[in-house]
């Protein structure tokens, strides 16, 4: 038992909360222990607590025992502090989300030291008294984990049964000291009363560690009870209010084994093949109208490229002769082969527009020339679009106004640009642009095509998104063969592998397919084997869809939010339940790869974004397939020769592929 005569209470108590909150603050900014993952952390924890009681009176006593015992102060003693220690065991439950609990048990000493009292005319001075109680005492806490996970509130009631009653009566008379050493006459041998504190959880040990081990600083208030049990008119009460402080240390079981943390996780990965690979697919096509005419540099001549009717073949001209599939056979490229239709579609833009014209009496058109930086070449190409609107289709000049720029609105290139890029860029500053008024004549054109190796025959891998992975590739074994073919190495979590290719001139074949990671400390990880099954569609099965197109000017002038009214509008309701939904972002190949790669992803998931929260409002369920290809050739929908290829290339494609 320590004295603490003439001490201020206030600050010893701020003192020892304030070393309580400074110890679990600085660890808090040195352990690295990984606690966001409670699924390994163990539920229940045993353990210990040992504290130091800060015991205040409140309260006075004059006899606090015998009738022997008789202070000649008139008020008794009414000040009062001490400290005791606190000892015990601990269960606790923290199972890791808002609440668990744990049950303190333990000895608790709530002995009190009062200041000496003296009294003017009295035979006695310097009249002590020191207060020894102490309890078992039992605690129930529900526990509250706050949003720092470590840091958690305690409250709960206690229970104290009384162990030890005794207290020191001194005093001194004439000269002598007197010392009377008896037990409290009327201190409740059962107490009831409350607390509540807050503890800070430091791990000792890992999360992967098997046995783990926690030591917790904690402070708790309990709140003051009268402790005498007097008779009616009795002055004497003594209450007390409790600050402790102390330590906990718990120790646990894992509750799962984890690889150690020096080990990589295992690889895994996703493979999704087709339900059916096909040789092409027929599809109804709503085809923007690049509203450009692209012209060659050095020259004021529409380019011969671009189908240019006599005035007799105008008369019959019609735009819904476009949505007659044209034959798409011949040649050997099977890029050139996918985009011939929509380019021939294109290449009749002026048709197009001299036709709406005809159709529209009261529409009227802007042209805007630019020849990358020659204002008046520019309109000398806008007035060579104009004289064959006007020589050609009938179309009163007065409704087409001629403008020359030196650079167009929507200029290709920043500037930087250097060597083959610089030389594609400037050839897209030649052009005349079409504005219309009303603008419904910029409307896109509905096409029938036939796409060549639909992009939905690939076989898509995905690996998680790992820090310590470099690259992975993708083996491939067909069942009953030992030739493995291996595809990658990849950088990215997604990959596609060509099931047309893959399956040959094989009607139906079955794969063991397994990815391995390369890490950056040198390992190579093999993820679990996965088993697919490609099946050709039978000759003559034909599967028609549909597919929507969103264009973008160079760069990022223009985003997919542009473009938000017709995806939601037009492109959501013709999507019917159940079905896939194929979403692929291009790039042409002017630029870094690297960015033109994100920008193509980017666009495609802000397009899926769109489309989800359509088809969600309209109960449908579809499944999507979205990717980013950015300016890989072997996907682009056209070459990237001619501006206008380049033009289309920038771009996300919807195709609409309805359930089987």
């Amino acid at each position: 038992m320590m004295t603490f005569r003439g001490m201020n209470r206030a600050l010893l108590a701020t003192s020892l909360m304030g070393l309580l909150a400074a110890g679990p603050a600085a660890h808090a900014q040195e352990t690295t222990n990984n606690w966001s993952n409670w699924d390994h952390w163990s539920g229940w924890w045993y353990g210990i607590y040992g504290g130091l009681n800060i015991n205040m009176f409140s309260g006075e006593i004059h006899n606090p025992g015998t009738n022997d015992v008789n202070v000649a102060a008139p008020n008794g003693f009414t000040d009062g502090m001490g400290l005791g220690l606190a000892l015990g065991g601990i269960l606790e439950y923290n199972p890791g989300k808002l609440l668990g609990g744990n049950l303190m048990v333990g000895y608790d000493n709530r002995s009190v030291d009062f200041d000496d009292v003296n009294v003017a005319g009295s035979t006695r001075s310097n009249e002590g008294l020191v207060a020894h109680l102490s309890y078992v005492t039992i605690e129930p806490n529900l526990r509250i984990n706050t949003g720092l996970q470590l840091l958690h509130v305690m409250l709960g009631p206690s229970f104290r049964l009384l162990v030890q009653k005794g207290y020191d009566y001194s005093y001194t008379e004439s000269n002598t000291s007197v010392t009377s050493v008896q037990d409290f006459a009327n201190i409740r041998s059962f107490v009831i009363g409350a607390q509540a504190g807050v503890g800070y959880d430091i791990p000792l040990k890992d999360y992967t560690a098997s046995s783990q081990l926690i030591i917790t600083p904690f402070a708790q208030f309990h709140l003051g009870q009268d402790l005498l049990d007097v008779p009616s008119g009795s002055n004497d009460k003594f209450g007390m209010n409790t600050i402790r402080a102390g330590v906990q240390v718990k120790w646990g079981t894992a509750a799962t084994a984890v690889a150690p943390t020096d080990a990589p996780p295992l690889a895994d990965f996703v493979v999704r093949a087709p339900n059916v690979v096909t040789d092409s697919r027929r599809l109804n096509e709503t085809f923007p109208i690049r509203n450009y005419v692209f012209f060659d540099a050095g020259s004021t001549e529409i380019p011969a490229r671009y189908t240019k009717l006599s005035s007799g073949d105008a008369e019959s001209f019609s735009e819904s002769q476009l949505l007659k599939p044209s034959a798409e056979t011949g040649g050997t490229d099977a890029m050139q082969i996918r985009s011939r239709r929509q380019m021939e579609v294109y290449y009749q833009v002026l048709n197009v527009f001299g036709d709406r014209l005809r159709r529209n009496p009261a529409a009227t058109i802007k042209l805007t020339g630019s020849a990358n930086g020659d204002a008046a070449t520019g309109k000398k190409m806008a007035e060579q679009v104009r004289t064959y609107l006007t020589s050609t289709f009938g179309i009163d000049a007065k409704r087409i106004s001629v403008e020359g720029r030196a650079q167009p609105s929507h200029r290709s290139g920043s500037g930087s640009s250097q060597g083959e890029d610089k030389k594609m860029i400037d050839g897209e500053n030649y052009r005349v642009e079409i504005e219309s008024n009303p603008e419904d004549l910029l409307r896109p054109v509905n096409i029938t095509s036939v796409q060549e190796e639909p992009i939905d025959n690939d076989i898509v891998f995905t690996v998680p998104n790992r820090t310590d992975m470099t690259s992975w590739t993708v083996e491939i074994t067909e069942r009953g063969s030992s030739a493995t073919q291996t595809f990658g190495p990849y950088s990215g979590t997604i990959a596609r592998v060509d099931s047309k290719a893959l399956l040959g001139s094989r009607s139906d074949a079955r794969y063991t397919t397994r990815v391995i990671v390369a890490t950056k400390d040198g390992q190579t990880i093999s993820a679990p084997e996965r088993e697919i099954r490609l099946v050709r569609a039978d000759d003559g099965e034909e599967q028609i869809g549909n597919r929507y197109s969103i264009l973008f000017e160079f760069d990022q002038s223009r985003t997919v939010q542009t473009y938000e009214t017709f995806l939601s509008q037009t492109v959501a309701p013709a999507i019917p339940n159940g079905a896939s939904v194929i979403i692929h972002g291009h790039t042409d190949v002017t630029g870094d790869p690297d960015y033109n790669q994100k920008l193509s992803q980017g666009r495609s998931e802000e397009t899926q974004k769109i489309l989800a929260r359509e088809l969600t409002k309209a109960g449908k369920s579809v499944t999507f397939d979205t990717y980013g290809f950015g300016e890989d050739e072997r996907r682009s929908p056209f070459n990237n020769t001619l501006p206008e290829q380049r033009y289309y290339n920038r771009t996300v494609v919807v195709e609409v592929v309805p359930a089987r």
